[in-house]
């Protein structure tokens, strides 16, 4: 009793009001509650790391552009914020010494080009702007089911999501089904060669170039509905965390939703990580995008989960790919637009750029009033260059839309 009265002496009088509350009201659901274990959780990393180096590397490919009279899109810039430090400088070791301007412009210009066609492929987006459209009950489309592949992953998963251990799931593709159904994998193939290096691209190509590995249970994961609407619009990544006699633990990541679009070209004169919303270095926390288990508890980023060993458990090289290509597809704001947007009329329209301004704005006031609640310690960082309405309303404005 007195180490139940030390226990409760911790929790604030208000909530701990509402839980006697709670219990007169609904005790069931307090009971689902007290009885719900929540899944173990392990320390996560930055939301990009290394990213000092990486945005060093970055204005390194941007000066590259500039030369070519150039800027780097969105996609770009999201692959060097998560792609291997070490191949992206091999990848920037590659360019000619001056003098080859021709061979310069051509590598750059296939690189951008390319990116963008790559991370579209993998996708496979929405063919209009309406199904995007996030309902109450977010329902993705029906995962195809050749080859029993719905049945065979809901079995090996006892028939509950993996997640939330609700019932009837869907079976959710790690990587996109539509990729390997399409069979339109030189894009893919060539940025990964490009940022992961040959060996790496050469595993993962496996993973989605066969049919039938595509189809299997090794490529399913068991979801409920609202779950497998997150996972496929790249707001939740599934970081694999190790591979043991009991199986593969993975850990759950909420992702942001990007202020920016794939064609977004960057502009030198305000921080990248300004100009991506992701100067905070969290994870997703928007209210409005959440998962909870049977018993009302919220799934949270850095909480793991694991698939137990069998020889049809989800495939590791799946998963890593599906861990590597989320985060890429995040940050450059691909699972946010129909597939329509590439072919859009006007490469240089101004809507998506005013668009993207605006929600940059509403993220850098969101973190500096984050910031004003917070003590600073040590030296004030240098300024940086932040946007402002007046930067977004002008004819220079910071961004514009090619193809």
């Amino acid at each position: 009793m007195e180490q139940l009265k030390v226990r409760l002496g911790r929790l604030d009088l208000e909530v701990l009001d509402s839980i006697v509350t709670a219990t007169v009201v609904d005790p069931d659901a307090v009971r689902r509650f007290a009885d719900d274990i929540s899944p173990p959780a392990e320390p996560v990393n930055d939301y990009i790391t290394e990213v000092d180096t990486r945005r060093d590397l970055f204005e390194k490919y941007r000066a590259i552009c500039h030369s070519q009279e150039d800027q780097p899109n969105a996609v770009v810039f999201a692959l060097f914020m998560v792609a291997p430090v070490t191949e992206i400088r091999t990848y920037l070791d590659g360019y000619k010494p001056e003098g080859c301007e021709k061979q310069q412009g051509f590598r750059t210009g296939w690189t951008l080009m390319n990116s963008v066609k790559a991370i579209r492929t993998y996708l496979g987006n929405p063919t209009s702007v309406a199904t995007l459209d996030e309902p109450e009950t977010p329902v993705p489309p029906v995962s195809a089911t050749r080859y029993g592949f719905e049945k065979s992953v809901n079995k090996r998963d006892g028939g509950v999501c993996v997640f939330s251990g609700m019932p009837d799931p869907q079976a959710a593709h790690i990587v996109p089904f539509a990729l390997s159904s399409n069979q339109a994998f030189f894009s893919l193939d060539n940025m990964l060669t490009t940022f992961w290096g040959p060996n790496q691209a050469r595993t993962w190509r496996r993973t989605y170039e066969c049919i039938e590995m595509a189809q299997s249970p090794m490529n399913g994961i068991s979801m409920n509905h609202q779950i497998h609407f997150w996972f496929n619009t790249a707001r939740v990544a599934l970081k694999p965390l190790r591979l043991d006699e009991e199986g593969i633990t993975v850990q759950w990541h909420w992702l942001k939703k990007s202020v920016l679009r794939p064609l977004t070209r960057t502009t030198p004169d305000i921080d990248i990580l300004h100009q991506a919303g992701v100067m905070d270095q969290s994870w997703g926390d928007d209210p409005d995008t959440f998962a909870h288990r049977k018993s009302g508890v919220r799934i949270q980023t850095g909480q793991t989960f694991l698939f137990p060993r069998s020889s049809a458990m989800p495939s590791w090289d799946q998963l890593e790919l599906q861990w590597d290509l989320h985060r890429v597809a995040a940050l450059c704001g691909a699972a946010d637009v129909p597939d329509d947007y590439y072919d859009y009329e006007d490469p240089y329209d101004r809507e998506y750029c005013e668009v993207v301004a605006a929600r940059q704005r509403a993220v850098w006031a969101k973190y500096e009033s984050r910031k004003k609640g917070k003590e600073v310690a040590g030296a004030e960082a240098e300024p940086i260059n932040t946007p402002s309405t007046s930067d977004a309303d002008s004819d220079d404005t910071a961004f514009e839309m090619v193809l």
